[in-house]
């Protein structure tokens, strides 16, 4: 499989196209067709024909090609119930159109996100227009059942991943060649503290193995299920599976070392020696879980318990005059959305979707 190279494209002033017509997208006319899409012309064989490589190794496009979108393209309902457009020219993937036409626009949510998301749409920003949305139900700004079909188109378009982000390639399935003659170097060079299981250097002996893998794949479409979030981290799947479990913290808290390393990765296969330490780490996870699990859930009890007696009305002061002094950062909106804020004056004011910002 190629190595990601963008190519952009632009409207065809030549032709004209008033419906959607899949059989007679080709190169020459995309774009003209893009920019007429609607979510009922979006299907499963449409992103196969689009970004399906099939007998002859090419692509019509890739969801990673860009494209012009015109001055007035892109249209959507606001705030007000008027449909407006964009007022300027912009470039965006094919991918990212799409995913604005198909879960986005097709369901009137524009309007929570400034018109048109141009941006890459990975894990942390999938979340965030989750919770985008999910504030909007609380607010009954849409309908559960507005959001229940959300969901399910989120469900459907999930096995395109096949086509849009390969997740295995030839090269990603062979780095281990190449990652491991750096791995023997680097444990070569600091074997006592790899043997003593010292948590530092081989956490640093890990970066650079992750940094050169990243530099060796660079541009191969296996890396987007890493770099996206959708399938897993560098620190943490991507290096057991192809550099090395690491560092493994013994169960046994009499045991005269605490902490050990292993050097296989899931993808070569656990060597003989090494056998018990990865049974050791499936034993520790549990037991730490277990006992913190232990912990809280002797609070639960204690706070269940004194607080039986006590009923909260719905949208009523209890009176309090205690509060909570914060600095509000963007990370902590969700541990206080529907909170009150003590304005200046005195008075309390709700925070929500449409004034957040404002106590930001």
């Amino acid at each position: 499989m190629a190595n990601r190279i963008s190519k952009h494209y632009k409207i065809n002033p030549k032709i004209t196209v008033d419906h959607f017509d899949l059989k007679d997208i080709n190169r020459n006319n995309i774009v003209n067709y893009m920019l007429i899409l609607t979510q009922q012309d979006i299907s499963r064989d449409m992103i196969y024909e689009l970004f399906g490589s099939f007998n002859n190794g090419e692509s019509l496009v890739h969801h990673y090609d860009t494209f012009d979108v015109p001055i007035g393209a892109f249209k959507f309902i606001d705030n007000k119930g008027k449909e407006v457009s964009n007022t300027n020219s912009f470039v965006t993937t094919f991918g990212i159109w799409i995913f604005n036409i198909f879960l986005i626009q097709g369901f009137g949510y524009s309007k929570f996100f400034n018109g048109y998301i141009n941006d890459n749409i990975n894990k942390g920003k999938f979340g965030k227009i989750h919770q985008t949305l999910i504030y909007a139900l609380i607010e009954d700004k849409i309908t559960v059942e507005s959001y229940k079909k959300f969901i399910t188109y989120c469900d459907f378009i999930m096995p395109w991943e096949t086509i849009l982000s390969p997740a295995q390639t030839e090269k990603l399935l062979s780095c281990t060649k190449e990652i491991n003659k750096l791995k023997d170097k680097l444990i070569k060079e600091n074997q006592e503290a790899f043997d003593k299981g010292d948590p530092g250097v081989i956490e640093d002996i890990e970066k650079q193995l992750i940094s050169f893998a990243k530099d060796y794949l660079k541009d191969d479409p296996s890396l987007d299920a890493y770099e996206s979030g959708a399938g897993g981290s560098f620190g943490n799947n991507f290096k057991n599976m192809y550099i090395m479990k690491g560092v493994i913290r013994d169960p046994d808290p009499n045991a005269e070392q605490e902490y050990h390393a292993a050097k296989s990765s899931f993808i070569d296969g656990i060597s003989s020696d090494e056998y018990s330490l990865l049974s050791n780490s499936l034993a520790g996870g549990p037991y730490s879980r277990s006992k913190k699990t232990e912990i809280g859930g002797y609070w639960e009890k204690l706070i269940v318990s004194a607080l039986n007696s006590v009923t909260i009305e719905p949208n009523t002061d209890c009176g309090s005059d205690k509060y909570i002094e914060l600095i509000l950062t963007p990370d902590m909106v969700e541990a206080v959305m529907y909170s009150y804020m003590i304005k200046p004056n005195g008075t309390l004011e709700e925070l929500t979707s449409e004034n957040i910002n404002n106590y930001i």
